[in-house]
């Protein structure tokens, strides 16, 4: 194939990853995955500060030249990298437990899977928080931020439910899902700061006390109106 039927074949790629017609070639695919997984090293490993287009590019083992080609602005790599954080998390989540039927039971399950999970990527967790204030800081980026959280409340709200097409449930689940994310997010910065993780753990059991109060509340409140 001739340089410009390459240069054809990697500007469908780049088209599908922006969210136009599919058409993208294996090659495009893995480039885009790179820079991705490029710019979460260098969050990881060096924060915000670090997340410079010549370091995630010498990460992705790729030219600027490709990677402004794949993203055109620094907030749609961004949203590249949640999106990529948020398809790690649900696959590890599902591979280590099998989530129960009953809804009280699975709050558990999450909230537990959650915290092993939190455990074991700590520089992913402070990358995260990191990209948050990012946003909050940023004029013009705050809406970041909110994609940012609804993603995860979202994360969370639908695997409360095994079947969540029902609007009412689903409600629920957001509302359950964000008071996770609220006790959460709390214990991972206390966790990190006082590193007792005694005390984290103790903080864990009354997280999952409180869900389960939470979400039975919420069901017996819509009973009431069915």
């Amino acid at each position: 194939m001739n340089k410009a039927a390459d240069a054809a074949t990697d500007r469908s790629s780049a088209d599908a990853s922006r969210g136009r017609p599919a058409g993208a070639t294996r090659k495009g695919v893995e480039t885009r995955l790179r820079i991705i997984r490029g710019a979460r090293e260098a969050l990881e490993e060096g924060g915000m500060e670090a997340l410079t287009t010549r370091r995630i590019a010498a990460s992705a083992g790729v030219k600027l030249a490709t990677l402004h080609y794949y993203f055109d602005s620094k907030e749609s790599l961004l949203i590249a990298v949640l999106e990529d954080l948020l398809a790690e998390m649900d696959t590890a989540y599902r591979q280590e437990v099998a989530l129960p039927p009953a809804p009280e039971d699975r709050v558990e399950a999450l909230i537990r899977t959650s915290w092993r999970y939190i455990q074991r990527t700590r520089n992913k967790q402070i990358a995260q928080t990191e990209l948050t204030l990012y946003a909050l800081r940023t004029k013009g980026s705050e809406w970041l931020a909110a994609r940012q959280y609804n993603a995860y409340i979202d994360f969370y709200g639908h695997l409360v439910f095994e079947d969540d097409s029902d609007d009412e449930l689903r409600r629920i689940g957001r509302a359950v899902g964000r008071q996770m994310l609220i006790g959460i997010d709390g214990i991972i910065l206390q966790s990190y700061a006082l590193q007792d993780l005694t005390a984290s753990n103790a903080d864990i059991e009354a997280l999952i006390v409180a869900m389960r109060g939470y979400l039975r509340r919420l069901l017996a409140e819509r009973d009431k109106h069915l």
